[in-house]
């Protein structure tokens, strides 16, 4: 395809990872906690506790997060923003957080990603690409606030399921058996541990994951999160960063393994 279509998609994920912003800083109480003012125990609660408070939040002129005061829309523009106000607001000087175009960045260059390895684009694409999407969202929020709302996987339940009805040849009992078999040594694991270990939120998506992909793709996909966990996990203890008591959110390694899966699925 001609190279202006592909910066097309490019410049539209920008502008999503730039609404992704809005809606991942506005969740909760964001300032004090990306900057480490609270503990991980603190944004997993904060977080649980405020989900439909926030949701309704979303709406309304974006304003610095330290000062209040209105951004305006030159301020705005995606990436090319923050490093014309050397990471600063106009306003109060307050540092803005890397994270902005770090989303904004990682969701432009997943979309991008997806189309360039779509042979032929269709209405499927656009499904995938909705998948692919909200599963970067879940990727940040765990990051964030180690929560992965339902209203989230509510949405790609429906959508997987549009999809795989659109496609005409899904095998829904295999699929199912798929996601089961896979959700079942996780749930056994957040039994034992009384949620400890795994959060539930973390067990909802790997059903999804497992329906999504089916088997083998689906087992792979679960598998290669929990090595990406691993690594990340012995990383931070080597370098002291971490305890064995620290928690991760393993919902965002799930969506990371899933969105590969998915675009590099040929």
């Amino acid at each position: 395809m001609d190279i202006y279509y592909y910066i097309l998609v490019f410049i539209v994920g920008l502008a999503l990872g730039s609404f992704f912003n809005v809606i991942i800083f506005r969740f909760n109480r964001p300032a004090a906690e990306i900057d480490g003012a609270l503990s991980r125990g603190d944004r997993s609660r904060m977080g649980r506790n405020s989900i439909k408070r926030q949701l309704r939040n979303w709406g309304g002129r974006s304003k610095c997060l330290n000062c209040s005061s209105t951004i305006r829309w030159f301020d705005l523009v995606p990436i090319l923003s923050y490093f014309n106000l050397n990471g600063r607001c106009r306003e109060c000087k307050k540092k803005i957080s890397p994270l902005y175009p770090v989303v904004e960045i990682s969701t432009a260059v997943t979309l991008l990603l997806l189309f360039l390895n779509t042979p032929v684009v269709s209405y499927l694409t656009a499904l995938n690409a909705f998948i692919v999407l909200l599963l970067v969202l879940v990727v940040f929020l765990d990051i964030f606030y180690f929560t992965i709302p339902d209203r989230m996987l509510v949405l790609l339940a429906i959508t997987t399921v549009g999809l795989k009805l659109l496609t005409g040849n899904a095998d829904f009992y295999h699929l199912l058996i798929s996601a089961l078999g896979l959700t079942a040594f996780f749930a056994i694991l957040f039994l034992v541990s009384k949620g400890k270990w795994i959060g539930f939120g973390d067990i909802k998506l790997i059903f999804l994951i497992g329906f999504m992909l089916g088997y083998p793709m689906g087992y792979l996909a679960i598998v290669a999160a929990v090595w990406l966990a691993a690594v990340f996990s012995i990383t931070l203890l080597l370098t002291k960063r971490a305890t064995a008591k620290t928690e991760i959110p393993f919902g965002s390694f799930l969506s990371v393994a899933t969105i590969i899966f998915i675009i590099f699925s040929n």
